[in-house]
């Protein structure tokens, strides 16, 4: 059993954070006189927090609607519309924005820490507020009231303008957090597992602006209920309650304690609190798949399709429009590296070897020769630093990753995209399977020309088996965390590292 947080540096006789106090370890004098030096952190509801990005958002959203109608309109020399229905929908904009980015949660901690949910969220409340006053206008008959030109200025203008505020607010927010400075909101701690773990959980609640206010160690080493020990937490967090009140309980046990849990539901039933129980690591990952309401009963996938329909058209159609302007500019230079491959080598030009594709579907790649060998059986040696059968050519073409370039005509045939797990040959795959046990896993998505693990370092040979094992962890967590965003990304930094890479031979 564990939780997925960092174990923080616990020292003796710390009181912690908030005046927390363990059941199990009184503060000393010393620690006392310690924490009253310290810096008491900021409180805030988060509450207030929400209200003042709402807020800023509101009168951002108006700002920039009636900055654009008046710019547009001096620029242009052309009378604007009335100040008060210039108002009206700078007014209307404004709500829309907030409202829109309420209901998707930016203004949740979690929802502000995301960089990533952040900046979709800002995008999608942007499209959505141009196209509600569209909407508006149409079923109002007032489309003529303001000018074309001033609604696109302000569109073009808006997302760049909102999206530094809300990165300025967000990395203020992170750094007063990091630095505990910061509170929140407050809860108590009722955690049964293995001693000494439970500071790494206050440690990382800390990081999200929530002070713990105490904890309660329910000792249930042999697997049975201590009555005494739930018995004496509970009266514990009831007196920390009745003294300084706190907004909720989070609960820190394995779902298997079943009747603990519902002990610890009994005794704090007096209190008219909140009571969360967090999910352990396993059922961690279970809980993070799509839920499934069949009418009777939840289920929940412990295995994703790595891709939806939509992704993968979407992946696709990147594919065939870049591979595509890839080809058309770089036929000139792959025609001149056929004809010097020619003259030094004599044909064949390009080297095929047989790999394993989407759902392991055997498929020919495509590469210029760059070796004196055209290995394809059971027996495959991955090249090495010096290594004899490489051409001088070859070396060049290696090194610069235009031996690569062929397999563009993969990815127009659909056998490969340009961003995947790197496929491995066949003997290379039998073997690595038995030894890795999620290897098989990178083949739910197509093999690519480029990788997250080769700009993260895990190219070329792999000698070492701990190399492969982290290729495959990088593959996997790509296959996991997929976006068209992550796609632009690594190919930008494979663009980058053609020419700095020193684990191609």
């Amino acid at each position: 059993m564990g939780w997925r947080v960092p174990c923080a540096r616990k020292e003796k006789g710390s009181t912690g954070f908030g005046g927390f106090v363990s059941m199990r370890h009184a503060p000393t004098e010393a620690s006392r006189a310690l924490w009253n030096r310290r810096v008491e952190p900021l409180r805030l509801p988060v509450g207030a927090v929400c209200v003042f990005l709402a807020t800023a958002d509101f009168l951002l959203g108006q700002t920039i609607l009636l900055a654009s109608i008046e710019l547009y309109h001096r620029a242009f020399g052309v009378r604007p519309p009335d100040i008060w229905d210039s108002i009206c929908l700078s007014v209307t904009a404004g709500l829309l924005l907030v409202a829109f980015m309420t209901a998707r949660g930016a203004y949740t901690v979690s929802g502000i820490l995301d960089d990533h949910c952040r900046i979709k969220t800002l995008i999608s409340g942007w499209l959505f507020v141009f196209f509600s006053i569209l909407w508006l206008a149409f079923l109002t008959k007032t489309t003529s009231t303001f000018s074309r030109g001033s609604l696109t200025l302000a569109f073009a203008v808006g997302f760049p303008t909102l999206l530094p505020a809300h990165a300025v607010l967000a990395r203020g927010l992170k750094r007063l957090l990091a630095a505990e400075k910061l509170v929140l909101r407050t809860v108590y701690l009722f955690y049964s597992g293995v001693p000494g773990k439970e500071q790494g959980i206050i440690s990382k609640l800390r990081q999200q602006g929530i002070a713990v206010c105490g904890v309660s160690n329910i000792e249930n080493d042999d697997g049975t209920i201590a009555a005494r020990s739930v018995h004496a937490a509970a009266a514990a967090a009831q007196a920390a309650f009745r003294n300084g009140s706190y907004g909720a309980v989070y609960l820190f046990c394995s779902w298997d304690q079943r009747k603990l849990i519902d002990r610890i539901l009994e005794e704090m039933s007096r209190l008219p609190l909140p009571i969360y129980l967090f999910a352990d690591a396993y059922i961690d990952r279970i809980l993070a798949g799509s839920p499934l309401h069949t009418g009777w009963q939840r289920a929940f996938e412990v295995q994703r399709i790595p891709l939806r329909p939509a992704e993968r058209l979407l992946k696709r159609l990147f594919d065939i429009a870049v591979a595509s302007l890839l080809l058309l500019f770089l036929c000139p230079l792959m025609a001149l590296v056929a004809c010097a491959i020619a003259l030094e080598n004599g044909r064949p030009v390009l080297f095929r070897q047989t790999r394993r594709g989407f759902g392991g579907k055997p498929f020919n790649i495509y590469k210029f020769r760059s070796m004196t060998v055209q290995e394809n059986g059971t027996q495959i040696r991955q090249a090495q630093r010096n290594d004899a059968r490489v051409t001088r050519l070859g070396r060049i073409l290696r090194r610069s990753n235009i031996d690569e370039l062929p397999q563009l005509f993969n990815v127009l045939r659909g056998e490969m995209s340009l961003v995947g797990p790197r496929p491995h040959a066949i003997a290379h795959d039998d073997t690595y399977s038995v030894i890795i046990a999620s290897y098989a896993y990178r083949h739910h998505v197509k093999p690519g020309l480029t990788g997250w693990a080769q700009i993260n370092g895990f190219r070329g040979e792999t000698k070492e088996l701990w190399r492969m094992e982290k290729r495959v962890e990088h593959d996997l967590w790509y296959i996991k965390s997929w976006s068209m965003l992550l796609d632009i990304k690594i190919i930008w930094k494979t663009a980058l590292l053609v020419f700095s890479d020193r684990n191609v031979y």
